[in-house]
């Protein structure tokens, strides 16, 4: 391709933030374009920030008030004399009505025209396009305002359990939920709702067959000003949780030429009918026998499309400006050429040991090499916070490979030494769902995870070695200064010194184990460390870290006040050293009810003085686009709430006290 110059626009408005606003700036310094960002107090130490040309502070706020303001983004795109607007991904990328102002205030949006958002935002609407495409679809109902529950009830056996209750203006994974039986409907449909009321300002909701094992596959299309379509291929999001895609790959290792071509052709029908420009991908769902079914268009650049510029060579961003500037794709289906094989994992922060309750706070430790043929996509970096307010995707992780066997030796070896600490985070999930044996041999499906832990996440726990590793650590670090004192010592007065006498004592819990560990100083590298009756002899230098002779293999420590995090191949686990055993082991049984996460009240569902029962709904949770529900443990009276709606509210925080039966 020849040297690519834009005309049309040299300053770019980016109305997002984090890994996808880092992404944009990236090709927009490439064509030597200028970038805008906007920022809230919590983002001002945030790499996108810095990377940026100019960034524009906002005042703090909720996100309607801030990343979801449509009149705030267009005040500082004219404030700072834009000539364009990128929406990323997420918050307004499919709004129609932003894409409209942006028109309406001569500012180029960086994607397709808003008619083409609203169609294809609203999912009952989407349906009837593809349709009349001649593409099929899943049999489906599109709830009315005027619909009472049983209404809905009765369409939804029409449809059959288990089924789908999406919002037709969701995306994302939110705003959707699995609905087994009519027993749970209503509740479900209430909080799908609310959920989607709050991320996306609507309620609209459809329901939708739901098919346990299907895969997930979307197309990769472009559009011109000139009526030119081509696809990229596709990729494989099967690998999935909630709705949440955490592994995908291109192209898919499942997908036949037969069933390839069938998808490709009915994406660009679809980009076809409603005269689609710039980027945008249009997904499917495949049964059993390979028959696929439209799912839904996401009118944007996708969070997973590092996968499909590794394997077509193109820069998708790129193609994106150069199609805002007017100019025509730079070449026609033919010349479309897809090589190797890419695999991307998502890195998130939550607890996949704990429900995948998303996680909250400071990064203290963000470390991997750089190595080729591995792309790192993040909007993080090593003591920033990470805020329960936006999603909890940390980073896309991408290998690329002549084959798919190489792609995934090489994700695996990188996430192996990828050090991680501060927050709770799903990497040692990443790690064991590539050795599983169905997805190594491309059996995967939507229903994959709940197939390959029918039980639950259980990874791997430390072991007494693990303790003992941690607290030597600790201690090497606090002690440090006495050592070196104790080196520079001439060996004739060594016996005079006391550090021998040197111990410390920690009662240590990891994953449930709480361990009381005693450690003590023999020489300037030799230890003894004692753990419920058993002693260990631990030597450490350099490159040598010995427990009872043997070597032990850990590729990172970090130690802090709030945290000791020990890195190895076989996990990540977090330390904490207790106080009180018992106030560790709470388990809510006596009747007080703590907060699982750091987030918002969104909802309070009892009052003082009412009765419960173990089980009842008493207050609903936001954090990270997602809403958790809050169960009583135990039967009781409320005897006192002690938040309110809108308050904001930390991990292990009382919530509500109970008087037991």
């Amino acid at each position: 391709m020849s040297k690519i110059k834009i005309t049309s626009f040299k300053k770019v408005l980016i109305a997002n933030r984090g890994e996808i606003a880092v992404r944009i700036i990236k090709t927009l310094n490439k064509l030597k374009l200028k970038s805008v960002v906007l920022y809230t107090e919590v983002d001002k130490n945030a790499p996108y920030v810095k990377l940026a040309n100019e960034a524009v502070k906002i005042e703090n706020g909720s996100l309607a008030t801030s990343y979801l303001s449509i009149d705030k983004m267009i005040e500082v795109a004219i404030q700072t004399k834009c000539e364009a607007v990128h929406p990323g991904y997420g918050f307004l990328s499919e709004n129609p009505e932003f894409a409209k102002i942006c028109d309406r205030k001569k500012l180029i949006f960086i994607g397709p025209k808003h008619d083409a958002i609203r169609k294809m935002a609203n999912k009952r609407e989407a349906k009837e396009i593809a349709k009349h495409a001649g593409v099929s679809c899943l049999p489906g109902y599109s709830i009315k305002k005027s619909d009472t529950i049983a209404e809905i009830a009765h369409e939804a056996k029409k449809i059959g359990y288990p089924i789908m209750i999406k919002a037709t203006a969701g995306g994302g994974g939110k705003g959707m939920r699995l609905v087994e039986s009519q027993k749970s409907l209503g509740s479900d449909l209430k909080l799908t709702k609310s959920e989607s009321l709050s991320a996306f300002g609507s309620d609209e909701m459809i329901l939708e067959k739901a098919m346990n094992y299907v895969r997930h596959i979307e197309v990769q299309v472009l559009g011109d000003q000139k009526g030119n379509f081509i696809h990229l291929g596709e990729r494989d999001c099967s690998v999935q949780r909630r709705n949440q895609k955490i592994i995908e790959e291109a192209p898919s290792p499942s997908v036949t030429k037969v069933l390839r071509d069938q998808i490709c052709s009915e994406a660009l029908k679809i980009a076809k009918a409603i005269n689609y420009i710039n980027a945008g991908t249009v997904e499917f769902i495949v049964d059993e026998k390979d028959k696929p079914y439209f799912l839904e268009m996401n009118t944007r650049l996708q969070v997973e499309h590092p996968i499909t510029e590794l394997t077509t060579g193109l820069d998708l961003v790129e193609m994106q400006l150069r199609i805002a500037d007017g100019q025509d794709l730079p070449m026609d289906q033919k010349q479309v050429s897809v090589s190797g094989h890419a695999i991307e994992a998502r890195l998130y922060s939550e607890d996949p040991r704990n429900e995948f309750l998303p996680s909250s706070g400071i990064l203290s430790m963000w470390q991997y090499s750089e190595v080729p043929n591995i792309r790192v996509d993040s909007g993080v970096s090593e003591g920033q916070e990470i805020s329960y307010s936006f999603d909890p995707m940390l980073a896309k992780i991408v290998a690329y490979g002549d084959s798919r066997k190489e792609s995934i030796c090489r994700l695996e070896e990188f996430l192996i030494n990828f050090s991680i600490a501060g927050i709770k985070n799903n990497r040692d999930l990443l790690i064991d769902i590539l050795k599983k044996e169905d997805f190594l041999k491309a059996k995967t499906n939507t229903a994959f995870l709940s197939q390959a832990y029918p039980v639950g996440i259980h990874l791997k726990e430390p072991n007494l070695e693990d303790f003992v590793a941690v607290v030597v650590k600790s201690y090497e670090a606090e002690f440090s200064h006495i050592q070196e004192k104790f080196a520079a010592i001439p060996n004739d007065f060594k016996n005079w010194s006391n550090i021998e006498n040197l111990e410390k004592v920690m009662n240590l819990e990891c994953l449930g184990q709480v361990r009381k560990v005693v450690v003590s100083s023999i020489s300037p590298i030799r230890y003894e460390v004692e753990i419920e009756g058993k002693v260990f002899k631990v030597k450490i230098s350099e490159d040598i870290f010995e427990i009872d002779e043997k070597k032990y293999e850990f590729i990172n420590f970090f130690g802090s006040d709030e945290h000791l995090t020990l890195v190895k191949k076989e996990g990540i686990f977090d330390f904490a050293e207790i106080y009180s055993t018992a106030d560790s082991l709470s388990d809510n049984s006596d009747g007080v009810i703590l907060s699982p996460i750091h987030g918002n009240i969104l909802k309070i569902n009892v009052k003082t003085n009412q009765f419960v029962k173990s089980g009842d709904k008493l207050a609903v949770v936001e954090a990270m686009k997602m809403q958790h529900e809050i169960l009583a443990s135990v039967s009781g009276k409320i005897k006192r709430v002690h938040c309110s709606v809108g308050d904001q509210v930390s991990a292990e925080e009382v919530l509500i006290e109970l008087e037991l039966d």
